[in-house]
């Protein structure tokens, strides 16, 4: 091969690398894109398994929360900047207060109107112009002659249009509030008072848990990460955090009256005026001694609810819900639980209490052992747990 033919080769050989060079330069960024989706598709894929496993029996297989036990993840107020009644409501304030300003300009200008001929003739009355009387009366005529003069004749056209903007913006303020939005509170991270991102607001959720929770919940946050003593690896932190952040575009179009549990604002908890019934008694009572007649039914209905029973057994898709269902309790313990041998010698209200204070000791067909909170026992004085059985005697 002679020198020009080399040179033709290398020169088409190196034209050919540059082309390839720009191909992939063009293409490789369309190309990381795509791969980057698909990463993102299965971390979400993951972390909806883990989230089935391991956070659906508190916050919904559908991750909108259950009543009285955790708060909804696909939550507006959780992923909004703002909170739309809150907006709604300082648009209100901010053109009430200009309508009240114009209101009080009018007002002012009429005043001034009708009060200027007296003004002008007490002034010119008095003989003394040097007098403070005469220096008193001409100040008054002047600050009525300065507002008759500064008026705005379309004052009145003004104040119309914006009386037509308070009465939009308040019936948009109302139908935010029919639809659950309560213009007191700000969006979640603004609530907490989180400089981070979202994604950082999960993570270190799901890393360290909210063991203050417990105040305010049926049961505290538990830590999820290894790091933190929890039993989640690290990439599956982030697979549960990319599944949870997915929930954004459909979370952004509800209202918090289609969700089943708001978030709470934390507070400690209630401080109960009876000792919890194991405190007393100890963690080894036997319910056959126990008084369990006279409670109040509605009373235990608020405690059913606040103490996150119905979230599991009132709601369907709640954990308890396919064995235990409220609807029907005590027509179940008298029909079947109490004909089953382990149960022999106790009354219904003595059943009850028992699957209450000692959940373990008879798990119904079907169930699941430890799916139910050991600690109500420490929780519940004797009287809220005689109400809770009452308002379940009524679930016939």
């Amino acid at each position: 091969m002679n020198f020009q033919n080399k040179l033709l080769l290398g020169i088409g050989a190196f034209v050919g690398i540059m082309l390839l060079v720009g191909w992939v330069a063009i293409n490789e960024p369309a190309r990381m894109e795509v791969f980057t989706t698909q990463w993102q598709g299965r971390s979400i894929e993951r972390g909806a398994a883990l989230f089935l496993n391991n956070c659906s029996t508190c916050h919904g297989t559908d991750g909108l929360g259950l009543a009285g036990v955790a708060p909804a993840l696909k939550n507006p107020m959780l992923f909004l900047n703002d909170n739309p009644a809150k907006v709604a409501k300082a648009k209100v304030t901010d053109l009430t207060g200009q309508l009240t300003a114009l209101q009080t300009a009018q007002t002012e200008y009429d005043d001034a109107v009708k009060a200027l001929p007296d003004l002008q003739s007490k002034r010119d009355a008095i003989a003394d112009k040097n007098s403070q009387e005469y220096k008193d009366a001409d100040a008054a005529f002047q600050a009525a002659d300065a507002k008759i003069r500064n008026y705005d004749p379309k004052t009145p056209e003004k104040a119309t249009d914006l009386q037509k903007q308070v009465d939009d913006a308040n019936k948009e303020l109302a139908d935010l509030q029919t639809a659950g939005w309560d213009p007191s509170r700000d969006t979640r991270l603004k609530e907490m008072g989180w400089g981070g991102s979202l994604h950082d607001y999960i993570k270190s959720t799901l890393i360290s848990g909210r063991p203050a929770s417990k105040f305010y919940w049926p049961q505290p946050m538990p830590t999820w990460a290894q790091s933190a003593g929890g039993p989640l690896r690290n990439d599956e932190i982030d697979n549960l955090v990319d599944y949870v952040l997915n929930y954004q575009t459909d979370a952004v179009k509800l209202t918090p009256t289609q969700i089943n549990q708001e978030l709470k604002i934390p507070v400690v908890g209630e401080v109960s005026t009876e000792n919890p019934i194991f405190a007393d008694l100890g963690k080894t009572v036997d319910v056959k001694t126990l008084d369990l007649a006279g409670g109040d039914a509605a009373a235990g209905q608020t405690a059913y609810t606040n103490r996150g029973c119905a979230g599991c057994h009132l709601n369907e898709g709640g954990a308890a819900y396919s064995v235990a269902p409220t609807q029907g309790t005590y027509t179940r313990i008298v029909d079947v639980r109490l004909k089953d041998a382990p149960n022999a010698g106790l009354t219904p209200e003595q059943y009850i209490a028992e699957s209450i204070l000692y959940p373990n000791q008879y798990v119904v067909p079907g169930g699941t052992a430890g799916l139910m909170p050991q600690t109500f026992g420490d929780q519940l004085g004797l009287t809220e747990l005689k109400n809770i059985i009452a308002f379940l005697e009524s679930q016939k």
